[in-house]
């Protein structure tokens, strides 16, 4: 749901796409960022989870809680109008009011 095709999910490829957009103000490298974080927090959880309370999610129900809580903070964003940005919208299932869209 963002263009990282070319991150073959290693922690070097991950890292390395991450230091060289790290300062990026682009949407599409911010919703990466997101991504990554968001990945890490909720993978993270589900290993804590599993050692300490034994308990078990599967890939799908970690998924929608990375994707849910994105799109959740998407929704909190101000985007400026453009065809990029209304694509990504569009992919999250976002659909925006006038007034959460910048002109400028």
């Amino acid at each position: 749901m963002v263009n990282m095709e070319n991150i073959d999910g290693s922690w070097q490829s991950i890292l390395g796409w991450l230091d060289q957009n790290a300062s990026s103000k682009k949407t599409e490298y911010i919703v990466g960022k997101l991504v990554i974080a968001a990945s890490t927090y909720f993978v993270w959880q589900e290993r804590n989870n599993r050692l300490f309370s034994n308990t078990k999610a599967n890939v799908e129900v970690v998924s929608e809680k990375i994707k849910g809580t994105i799109r959740l903070r998407l929704m909190g964003f101000k985007f400026k109008s453009g065809a990029s940005n209304q694509r990504l919208l569009k992919k999250w299932n976002i659909v925006p009011s006038e007034s959460e869209i910048d002109p400028g």
